[in-house]
């Protein structure tokens, strides 16, 4: 995922400065007087580049990082976008320079972020499918691993055996989330334990599909 990340970074910011050298700049950075024509050109090959860059910088580091909120503040002066393509590819850049150096300390849990997601994605395709109990068996592994998450977040160490329900009263003990949550977290481990038991008919298609958008929603609040 890393190795990856840094070529699309590094083929991106290539691309930019490709682009940039087939056209002038004066020395206050504004480009050459340019017919319609060009300017229609020099406008769509900005268009293509910030809008990858966004993507890139969003999905690699989170849309909460500086650069992804510096690329989204470009063009808010109202004057022609396509002016502003030197600093989108300096920030292009800077992003490259920032992981390369490893000063992106959260690259860990944004790429767990993306399995889990990919986690919760396949719990809901299974329950659309119809499978609702192994949506539900799937929800609640992805709950459980959300908890052990957040208890290793502490500092802790992971019992040999660990549950649900273990992981939730320790948790909510030390002050991690409310009673609230709790009793929630609790509700929704007990559909997960009658699908792997067998007991069917203690719980409806309707209770998986509240247990998959509540766990996603728990997800994004605490594994931050």
């Amino acid at each position: 995922m890393q190795e990856k990340i840094q070529k699309e970074l590094e083929e991106l910011a290539q691309g930019g400065r490709e682009t940039l050298s087939g056209r002038r700049f004066a020395d206050n950075g504004q480009l050459s007087p340019m017919n319609s024509a060009q300017v229609n050109g020099a406008q769509i090959e900005y268009a293509k580049f910030k809008t990858r860059a966004l993507n890139l910088i969003g999905k690699s580091f989170g849309v909460g990082d500086d650069h992804y909120r510096e690329l989204q503040r470009l063009g808010e002066k109202g004057e022609p976008e396509f002016i502003n393509f030197p600093v989108c590819l300096g920030i292009v850049e800077a992003a490259q320079h920032a992981f390369e150096s490893g000063l992106l300390f959260n690259m860990k849990s944004i790429i767990g972020a993306e399995l889990l997601e990919d986690f919760i994605d396949q719990a809901e395709m299974l329950l659309n499918a119809g499978y609702y109990i192994p949506a539900a068996s799937l929800a609640g592994a992805i709950l459980e691993d959300t908890l052990s998450k957040l208890w290793t977040k502490r500092g802790l160490v992971l019992p040999t055996k660990t549950s649900i329900n273990l992981l939730n009263i320790e948790l909510a003990k030390a002050g991690e989330y409310t009673l609230l949550t709790q009793k929630a977290i609790t509700t929704h481990a007990d559909v997960r334990n009658n699908a792997d038991h067998g007991n069917y008919t203690q719980f409806q298609p309707s209770d998986v599909e509240d247990m998959i958008k509540w766990v996603r929603r728990f997800a994004e609040e605490h594994l931050k």
